[in-house]
């Protein structure tokens, strides 16, 4: 090796040999003595260079070979910015050589030297890939090592999410090479082939397809279809659903051969390769043309899926400890670790981005499985199908909803359940005797039966609580059955049933009144048996009564049913990041809007809570920044939701909250954490100061222009919950502060005008900022903005799908102060005003005034040709409403 005048030292050489050596003794002391030696030996400045000297002698051990390749990669990394740019490219050209050295273990180190190397900018290196593709001419040790070199590579730059530049700069050149090699009869690389180009299919398909003759590639894939090779199966399956979730027209000419060659793989014994089959059918639901594509299989589709919706050994031996009489059984940590983690997603049974599983259909940690992805399939061709997809499915429910063997009769209930969205008009005829069914099977002596019929009933709420049948029918026979397993001996079924309650809650609204009693009673006898889990989801139902039937529920006999256990529950945790408490706390927050001044009993203890947790992390906070090395991050989940109830609080408690305002330094602690890094915590932090500002700005209005700055700084549209707030409480207190607020005007309108030149019409935070904005022109004597016709325009569109509401009324006359400003406005944007102004159901007759004069000065400023013009533009809908509303 030339590295010029370097040449190593003896005495080093052997310092480091004989640390290398003691490495390799499995000894537990030796091994703390040896990491001691090499912290050591590491400072010294080229100690890089010794080890590709002993790595690149022949005469050093393999082993200890190896080991210094280990240890190149480890060092390397570390002082890579150190590392000259000459002495760089030595080193560069010394891995390369080594990539080919006769020993397996010394190519393998190299290897993964070299994907370090190359993971920063392989375009800085640009003879690596060649180098690498060069070996796979002529097949020997080499050329496999070159390869999986190449791969690792690869999957680095997805993992590090490289810029689509990136990636076409290298694919082009290796994607062509590696198709060839797959079209070759003695391919000894097809698994591994197929295997990276899916990868990049997944993440950088339109590269790919720049990259490579797709339609070929497919062909050679389809060749290995027959393997039997379990991950090829797999792989060539995942090729074809990728194709299908990418709408490439290259899979067209080979649908019908593929379509057959999965429908035999979804049957395959092996579920991971049957699972990977099914993926297809479950891609193809999100086609718009999904029917026309499926319609002609759906004979052998229906039953496969059928069958897969049964549960699997494998799921059953996952759930065995929880398919008997548990409810008197401890949860084990296991299920409260995972229950706590169940926001990663691995909890949903299926998805299809619009619906889910309840998490208890199957417990989370089973994952993604044949029974759910069948079911989830079943569920979108039962959306894509609708009533027609009946006459193929009923035969089959008739004969599997009566089997005797329960498992298949599960997988019926589930069935009835996943087509309920999409097939539910075409089943009314059949939904009287499939309710009743279901209450029945409530009953049923097998848990996996009462789990799944709790979720499936769920599915069917929407009927059952608008049918047109007397509530003693299905509304409370339903809803009775359901409370009575919220103590159901099963646990699993104690959580189904809490979940499917919730969402007949969220159906139900004020449909639940007659029966708070009943449903506080089953909530009462919950908060008695559940444990950790259920007791979680108690408090979700408890949140969704509260928001169904609101103010209702303040009554006092309610009250003393509910409070007191809440409360328990509340006083019992003195740790503030405990997940009982967080818990109860989110419960707090849903359901002191509806108790009203019915909270007041309570609300001191839980303000001071509240304000103990913020401030806590504040200080928390403070201390890691300044000493990270002594104090850990803090949890800052605790304070967000400490936000949120203060915020209900607010809104519940009303004048009777601003004591606590007073008397605390709560204004003090918003001013912090309207700052805070976390955006959560910034939107709930404003929300509230939002609200404070409704109820006591007298006593905000000293330091009003402290927050003022804030509340501007947080409007940008990447946060949009923060950025809606924001725009909001500046509305507020625009409209409170009227001509005060002028200082700020022109800060604020920098932001708001950036937000409104490209606003999407149909997003709650962008109406928000021309609410706020138009208020703005309302309480302003003199406002400049930059294309301000646009921007009102935009404006005009924006505020129309506001409903009626003082912020509403406030907005328009700023708009029609506004537009009388600017008349230039008319000329192009006549019936955006007209659109705006016809928006209004119930409109003061003040404003209604106003807007008439505007509309009858254009008419007469343009002349009768002109309006006729202007008029005539109008869709016929809005010329009654104009005509109606003021008379033009």
């Amino acid at each position: 090796m030339n590295w010029g005048d370097w040449t190593p030292q003896e005495n080093v050489i052997l310092s480091i040999r004989e640390v290398l050596q003691e490495a390799l003794i499995p000894d537990n002391e030796i091994q703390k003595n040896v990491q001691q030696k090499l912290n050591l030996i590491q400072n010294i400045g080229d100690f890089t260079y010794y080890l590709l000297f002993i790595i690149s002698n022949p005469n050093y051990s393999e082993e200890i070979r190896s080991l210094s390749g280990i240890l190149l990669k480890n060092n390397i990394d570390s002082v890579h910015d150190s590392i000259s740019q000459e002495h760089m490219l030595r080193i560069r050209q010394e891995c390369l050589r080594l990539l080919q050295d006769p020993c397996k273990d010394i190519r393998l180190s190299i290897s993964n030297v070299l994907v370090m190397l190359a993971k920063d900018n392989l375009a800085t290196w640009p003879e690596l890939v060649p180098f690498l593709m060069n070996a796979f001419d002529v097949p020997n040790e080499f050329s496999e090592i070159a390869l999986n070199t190449l791969f690792k590579i690869f999957e680095e730059l997805i993992r590090n999410k490289k810029s689509d530049e990136e990636i076409f700069g290298v694919t082009r050149k290796v994607f062509p090479k590696l198709n060839d090699m797959l079209s070759q009869e003695k391919c000894t690389f097809h698994h591994d082939i197929i295997r990276l180009v899916n990868q990049f299919l997944q993440d950088y398909f339109v590269v790919v397809k720049q990259s490579l003759d797709l339609g070929l590639y497919l062909r050679n894939v389809m060749k290995y279809g027959d393997s039997e090779d379990a991950e090829m199966q797999k792989q060539v399956s995942l090729t074809f659903v990728l194709y299908l979730d990418n709408r490439e027209d290259t899979l067209l000419p080979h649908l019908h051969e593929v379509i057959l060659y999965l429908l035999e793989k979804t049957q395959h014994k092996d579920n991971e390769i049957a699972l990977q089959a099914c993926e297809f059918w479950f891609t193809a639901t999100k086609l718009t043309n999904c029917k026309e594509l499926l319609i002609p299989y759906m004979d052998k589709l229906l039953p496969i899926l059928l069958k897969n919706m049964k549960y699997s050994e494998y799921e059953l031996l996952a759930l065995k400890d929880c398919l008997g009489n548990d409810s008197n059984e401890k949860d084990q940590a296991k299920d409260i670790y995972r229950y706590q983690n169940k926001d990663s997603g691995d909890d949903e049974c299926y998805s299809d981005d619009d619906d889910n599983f309840n998490e208890d259909v199957d417990d989370c940690y089973i994952g993604w499985t044949l029974r759910k992805c069948s079911a989830a399939s079943l569920d979108g061709i039962a959306v894509r199908f609708r009533e027609d997809l009946l006459p193929l499915l009923v035969p089959y429910l008739n004969e599997i909803l009566s089997h005797q063997d329960y498992y298949i009769k599960e997988s019926a209930i589930l069935a009835v359940g996943a087509v309920a969205e999409g097939c539910m008009m075409g089943l009314k005829p059949y939904l009287p005797f499939l309710i009743n069914y279901l209450i029945t099977s409530m009953n049923d002596e097998h848990s996996v039966i009462r789990v799944i019929t709790c979720w499936t009933l769920g599915r069917y709420v929407p009927w059952i609580i608008n049918s047109e049948s007397s509530q003693d029918s299905y509304f409370i026979p339903v809803m009775t059955v359901l409370l009575k397993h919220f103590v159901d001996d099963n646990k699993r079924v104690q959580r189904a049933a809490i979940s499917a309650f919730c969402i007949f809650q969220e159906r139900a609204q004020s449909k639940l009144i007659p029966y708070i009693d009943i449903i506080l009673e089953g909530f009462e006898q919950g908060f008695q048996r559940f444990q950790y889990r259920s007791l979680y989801l108690l408090y979700d139902a408890i949140g969704a009564l509260a928001q169904s039937v609101g103010n209702q529920l303040s009554k006092p006999e309610y009250i003393n049913k509910l409070m007191p256990q809440l409360m328990h529950k509340f006083s019992q945790c003195d740790n503030f990041s405990d997940d009982n408490f967080i818990a109860v706390l989110e419960c707090l927050s849903n359901l002191i809007p509806a108790l009203e001044i019915s909270f007041l009993p309570y609300s001191e203890v839980v303000y001071w809570h509240c304000l103990s947790i913020i401030t806590d992390t504040i200080l928390s906070t403070i201390n890691h920044n300044e000493n990270p090395s002594e104090y850990d991050i803090p949890d800052k989940e605790p304070m967000n939701v400490a936000h949120d109830v203060l915020y209900s609080m607010a809104l519940g408690l009303k004048n009777h909250f601003i004591k606590y305002v007073m008397n605390s330094n709560l204004l003090c602690l918003l001013h912090s954490t309207m700052m805070e890094d976390v955006a959560l915590i910034r939107q709930t932090a404003i929300a509230l100061y939002g609200e404070l500002i409704v109820l006591c700005f007298p006593y905000l209005s000293g330091t009003v222009a402290e927050y003022i700055p804030i509340l501007i700084k947080n409007l940008d549209e990447k946060f949009e919950g923060v950025c809606n707030n924001s725009a909001w409480a500046l509305g507020k207190l625009s409209s409170i502060m009227g001509s005060n607020i002028q200082p700020y005007i022109s800060e604020i309108l920098v932001p708001y005008v950036n937000i409104l030149r490209y606003p999407n019409m149909n997003r709650p935070m962008f109406q928000t900022v021309a609410l706020s904005f138009c208020i703005i022109c309302y309480v302003s004597s003199d406002m400049s903005v930059p294309d301000v016709d646009f921007i009102l325009k935009n404006c005009c569109m924006l505020i129309r799908n506001v409903r009626d509401s003082e912020e509403k009324d406030l907005a328009f006359r700023g708009l029609c102060k506004a537009v009388v400003s600017h008349p230039s406005f008319f000329k192009e944007n006549f019936m955006y005003f007209c659109d705006a102004v016809a928006s209004w159901n119930n409109i003061r007759l003040d404003l209604k005034e106003n807007i008439k004069s505007i509309l009858a000065s254009f008419k007469e400023q343009c002349g009768e040709e002109n309006w006729n013009v202007f008029y005539q533009q109008c869709p016929e809908p809005l010329k009654m409403r104009l005509i109606s509303l003021y008379g033009i």
